[in-house]
């Protein structure tokens, strides 16, 4: 069975770093006005004199011709640090090798490694304990995994990201393994983002959802899009019963089947329970059976 790793990956804090220099930041406070981390705010500081670099203008038109994050995060994945020579098959996207090609020079224009991010080594640090106290052991793999069919292979790395994006996670791909770009909990208001240990109901139930679709794809693929919207947050729920408590997953279900008019949600968390417990395999499938 994978093992959940809590590690800083240099290619993905570098891609943050470029769009720290994009239009990025600005389009995300068009989308919701927020507080972003200290690291994000002084790292925008610091690459606002390469704002014409190759590596950004080429964000800049990859967002504008709408290639999803996602994707650029996992070209970088599947490069080679420092070099960033592609070590397998990259996205399928216009000029996608010129831009992982661009983030080596990046890199050594910016001189971003020895310049900023040697200065500033405590407050990963601190990222990086307090995610591996929310996840101590391996109990968020092995709750996912009762969830699926068989013991789960793909190998995932859980990244804190203080820079950004700031309001959503990322998921980064190879053929075997998964990177999740994780942002801190955002805070009410104009409040700076809370620590992850802070906010680890948030913290669990987001990993659940997001490592759910590439973890038990196969079991999704049998539901329509709504029950796999139900499914998702069920699962998180359990997620959070198996490392938190049942108090965190019952006021998580409330607050989700308010936001989400969901209002099935708590029964069908009973019967995935239920179906966990009698041990016949599938629980997420055997939800919405006839």
């Amino acid at each position: 069975m994978s093992t959940l790793t809590i590690s800083l990956d240099e290619r993905m804090r570098l891609v943050t770093a470029v769009l720290a220099a994009s239009d990025w930041p600005e389009e995300e406070q068009k989308q919701q006005p927020h507080a972003v981390h200290s690291q994000a705010k002084l790292v925008r500081q610091f690459v606002q004199p390469f704002r014409t670099h190759p590596a950004v203008k080429g964000v800049n038109e990859a967002l504008l011709n709408g290639v999803e994050l996602e994707e650029l995060f996992s070209a970088a994945l599947r490069s080679t640090w420092p070099g960033f020579e592609p070590t397998s098959e990259l996205p399928h996207l216009l000029k996608i090798n010129e831009w992982v090609h661009s983030l080596a020079d990046f890199a050594g224009e910016t001189s971003i490694m020895t310049l900023f991010w040697a200065k500033h080594t405590a407050v990963w640090d601190n990222a990086l304990a307090d995610l591996e106290k929310v996840f101590a052991g391996d109990r968020l793999l092995a709750s996912l995994a009762q969830l699926h069919d068989g013991e789960i292979e793909t190998a995932v790395t859980l990244m804190p990201n203080l820079v950004y994006p700031a309001l959503s996670p990322v998921v980064a791909t190879t053929d075997d393994a998964l990177t999740l770009l994780l942002p801190p909990p955002k805070a009410v208001g104009e409040s700076p983002p809370w620590p992850y240990d802070e906010g680890s109901g948030w913290v669990v139930a987001t990993v659940c959802r997001q490592l759910i679709p590439y973890l038990l794809t196969a079991e999704l693929a049998q539901l329509d899009r709504r029950q796999q919207h139900l499914a998702l947050y069920a699962a998180a729920a359990y997620c959070l019963t198996q490392m938190l408590d049942e108090a965190e997953a019952q006021a998580y279900l409330l607050r989700t089947k308010k936001a989400h008019d969901m209002p099935e949600l708590p029964t069908l968390f009973a019967q995935l329970q239920a179906e966990i417990e009698s041990g016949n395999g599938r629980p997420l499938t055997a939800l919405f059976q006839e």
